[in-house]
């Protein structure tokens, strides 16, 4: 089966299995017998998987674009989103978050400074264990 699925051969195979599936030999274009094995519901339900999987097969996968730090820094931007949305947080970030946080306890100026969301400066605090889980709950 391997060898049938070869990337060349999946959109020949995959239309000759729908051609199959609808009782035509796909080789001389003749319609079956109805006495044929491939004309019972099962097989042909089988047939058209068989082809609907070739079919996905072959389509060409969309590979995404790596983007820069500062591609995905202009992005969040453009997009609306703090500039660090969905960025890693390092050590050092989440001990200046911390002691910030102890000098001022507000979140949106923190949000700012950090550029991050609301949110991810709540969850932050959370698991420095600085503030509740419910005071997170309400940024959702």
């Amino acid at each position: 089966m391997a060898a049938l699925c070869k990337k060349e051969n999946s959109v020949h195979l995959s239309e000759q299995l729908k051609i199959l599936a609808k009782g035509i030999n796909p080789d001389t274009g003749e319609l079956l017998d109805g006495e044929s094995v491939v004309n019972t519901p099962e097989a042909i339900r089988l047939l058209f998987s068989l082809s609907d999987e070739l079919a996905d097969y072959e389509k060409p996968k969309k590979r995404k674009n790596k983007l820069t730090p500062e591609e995905r820094r202009n992005k969040n931007i453009s997009e609306g989103r703090p500039a660090k949305s969905h960025f890693p947080w390092s050590e050092e970030e989440r001990a200046e978050l911390t002691s910030q946080y102890t000098k001022n306890s507000n979140i949106s100026e923190l949000a700012k400074q950090f550029e991050r969301s609301k949110l991810a400066i709540a969850v932050q605090l959370e698991k420095a264990g600085l503030i509740s889980e419910e005071q997170v709950t309400e940024l959702r």
